[in-house]
């Protein structure tokens, strides 16, 4: 054994787990203060732009009616900051809201002469306040409310017409009072933007807040809890404005206005309305916010800390799990073990699921994580984790092992003892290694992990870092490399209206549907150099008849290149041998996995490349899937193709059909290869596609080549 390694193995024990930055350094850090800070920007981008990482669109029907369905982003803009977040949803909307309602003033002013110029200039107002916000710059912001709000009061003041003749200018059917009401509407809606204002300025303080807290738990001054709640107080309060102000304009008749203005008069209730109706949904939130933070009684979460190298439908093995508790805030405990410990005293046996029986007899909460459907996968770990003797928990979330590489990104170098500094590049190879080879003995075969958790803690936790974590987070939360689940419905409504749910998307009777699951049963963690490509090609006939082809292929990249390079890393670190059964383990031993291809419930098998392949049915989703196995060894390819008659058709009589493909992406993948492929009868023409990507080959052929980073969706509309 090196010098450095005994050097490591000499480093004191570390039992009592804090955040204080001293010589008792907690675990995990990113555990805490990634995952609240996390909570609250996506709470707060919830407010007021609802930019989960699902986007509301338009559907392409044509049948005149509105029909929407959620489709995943594909570019990622991250927030730099909480005050970011609510200034995309909030004040960004606020602005296009009141350039709207200028327009209906100005022609209004036109009508009514004595309209005071005083009323544009307090929509102008309006729209620097919302700038201001925009910038951050509350006390601008602030300032322009303010006078736009006595502007609005002197319009009223110069309109003593509308208030001295009842009988004409109050009536319902008449422009006096169209014009009356969305002034009154305007004066609550300046109201609620400064009461958001207040609110702004509380929750830019949580996140410090959290690491003061949290590294100082003595320090003074109010709660994390409590001043987010003063901040959730002046959210109401602007809810309760914009209520008022909702229910002000919906007494226009804009049927009664000129042609050019009702339209315009129309849009601005029609949003006004939508924005009302957003916020008071959101505000049924707030509660289970404060749960999570343990504001009345302290929340204990579950986190499993999976290894996407050695992919799980729900992200990776669990190798490792921690338990947290909060209590208003701040970290009480943060304590990690090795899975090995629990499922290694527990004696009693439990028959595992069918397809798994090729791996294990004996199913053990290590092997929880079976199902891509988060909330069925965290349910189950939770049973395991209290079956096996563990403690209950209130919140489950999976976190995958390659978020330490985006976190690593931001700290730079990590110093780990005396075993020298692990960055975003080493990390995965030197942890890997001393944990498999099992450098300290078998008996502590994580050491490493309790000398690199707190010295990663501590360059996390800084003040400077919370943005740029903040960002990281939420580009995570989009490809599924966090997830969240609580069995308390109103805790696990938020995480459902923040898309942190990992929840299978329930496709309708008329979608098409595809999610390819790879479940690593060879015990390597090889999936590290898996590139996989998926083609989904969907053949429609003239009378409507669907039938899907799917192709898979998986390349196993494993090469000298990359063993040679690993040599040079490990020898630099004073680790010289370089036993094969561990390179193996690593990535380059036989890559073993069994793929289960989701498609909707009713479809029918028609014929495989794979004798092998049997179609399933998951009662936990309520859909089919396609079950078979794949092997591969360094620089070969697995192939396999499968054609399935879909359990709905089109009906080519209508004027236009549309036909809608959601996929869903693997939780913990690195991103598949995924073409989308549409071919039809040359009686059928093809009207419009979506998205954009997406191109026409011929007249009988569409395609969209894209990855699964994120979901996808694709559409098209077409006619006989």
């Amino acid at each position: 054994m090196s010098k450095k390694l005994q050097d490591i193995k000499q480093e004191n024990q570390i039992n009592d787990i804090n955040l204080k930055g001293d010589k008792k350094h907690s675990n995990l850090a990113i555990l805490g203060a990634g995952k609240d800070a996390d909570i609250l920007n996506k709470k707060q981008h919830k407010f007021y732009k609802k930019h989960t990482p699902i986007n509301e669109v338009k559907d392409l029907k044509t049948d005149g009616k509105k029909h929407f369905i959620y489709v995943r982003g594909e570019k990622f803009n991250p927030p730099k900051s909480l005050g970011n977040l609510l200034k995309i949803g909030f004040f960004g909307f606020l602005i296009i809201l009141f350039i709207n309602t200028i327009n209906v003033y100005y022609t209004t002013k036109k009508l009514e002469k004595n309209i005071s110029n005083e009323a544009y200039q307090g929509y102008s107002l309006l729209i620097d306040a919302g700038k201001s916000a925009s910038k951050v710059q509350f006390a601008n912001a602030s300032e322009s409310f303010q006078k736009a709000i006595k502007n609005f009061d002197d319009v009223k003041k110069e309109l003593w017409f509308l208030s001295s003749d009842k009988s004409y200018y109050s009536s319902q059917n008449n422009i006096g009072s169209s014009v009356k009401s969305l002034i009154v509407g305007g004066e609550h809606f300046t109201a609620a933007g400064q009461h958001f204002l207040d609110a702004l300025e509380e929750f830019n303080k949580v996140p410090l807040y959290f690491v003061a807290k949290n590294n100082n738990p003595d320090s003074s001054g109010p709660s994390l809890t409590d001043t987010l709640k003063d901040g959730l107080k002046n959210t109401d309060l602007a809810i309760k404005e914009i209520n008022i102000a909702s229910n002000e304009l919906a007494t226009v008749n804009e049927n009664n206005l000129p042609g050019e203005i009702a339209p315009r008069v129309a849009a601005v209730k029609n949003q006004v309305k939508m924005v009302s109706e957003t916020l008071n949904s959101t505000a049924s939130y707030f509660p289970a916010l404060l749960k999570l933070l343990g504001d009345e009684y302290p929340h204990r979460y579950l986190v499993l800390l999976q290894n996407n190298n050695e992919i799980r439908p729900s992200g990776g093995f669990i190798g490792s799990y921690a338990i947290i508790d909060i209590d208003k805030g701040i970290i009480k405990k943060l304590d990690v073990q090795d899975v090995y410990d629990i499922d290694g005293s527990f004696k009693d046996i439990i028959e595992p699921p069918d397809y798994m029986k090729q791996f294990t007899s004996n199913w053990r909460f290590r092997d929880s994580n079976y199902s891509a459907d988060f909330p069925t996968t965290a349910a189950k770990a939770k049973w395991f984790l209290n079956k096996e003797g563990g403690p209950m928990v209130d919140t489950v979330i999976a976190i995958n092992q390659g978020l330490l590489q985006d976190m690593l990104d931001i700290t730079g170098p990590v110093q780990v003892g005396n075993f020298g500094k692990l960055n975003s590049e080493n990390y995965n190879l030197l942890l890997s290694y001393v944990i498999e080879g099992k450098i300290w003995g078998p008996e502590n075969p994580k050491h490493i992990l309790k000398v690199f958790i707190p010295a990663f803690q501590k360059a996390i936790m800084k003040e400077e870092n919370l943005s740029k974590v903040g960002s990281k987070l939420y580009k995570a939360i989009q490809q599924k490399h966090i997830m969240m689940y609580s069995s308390d419905a109103e805790v696990e409504g938020l995480f459902d209206s923040l898309g942190v749910s990992g929840r299978m998307y329930q496709n309708k009777p008329d979608e098409d549907y595809l999610s390819v699951i790879n479940f690593s049963a060879g015990g390597t963690k090889s999936d590290l150099f898996i590139e996989e490509s998926v083609t989904h090609d969907t053949y429609i006939d003239k009378n409507g008849n669907l039938t899907d082809e799917v192709t898979i292929k998986r390349h196993h990249q494993w090469s000298d290149a990359i063993y040679f390079r690993w040599k040079k890393i490990l020898q630099s670190y004073g680790l010289s041998e370089m036993p094969n059964e561990i390179i193996d383990i690593l990535g380059r031993g036989r890559n073993k996995s069994l793929i289960k291809v989701y498609v909707p419930e009713g479809s029918i098998l028609l014929n495989s490349t794979d004798p092998n392949l049997t179609l399933e049915y998951d009662k936990d989703v309520k859909k089919n899937y396609f079950l078979t196995s794949m092997e591969m060894t360094a620089g070969k390819t697995g192939y396999l193709r499968f054609r399935y008659r879909l359990p709905f058709l089109l009906d080519m009589n209508d004027s236009a059909v549309n036909y809608k493909l959601i996929v869903d992406k693997q939780p913990g993948s690195r991103g598949s290869i995924f073409t989308k492929t549409t071919h039809t009868d040359p009686e059928i023409k093809n009207i419009s596609i979506y998205p954009k990507e997406a191109r026409k080959i011929s007249d009988t052929e569409i395609s969209y080549p894209t990855n699964l980073v994120y979901d996808r969706y694709f559409s098209g509309i077409w006619k006989k």
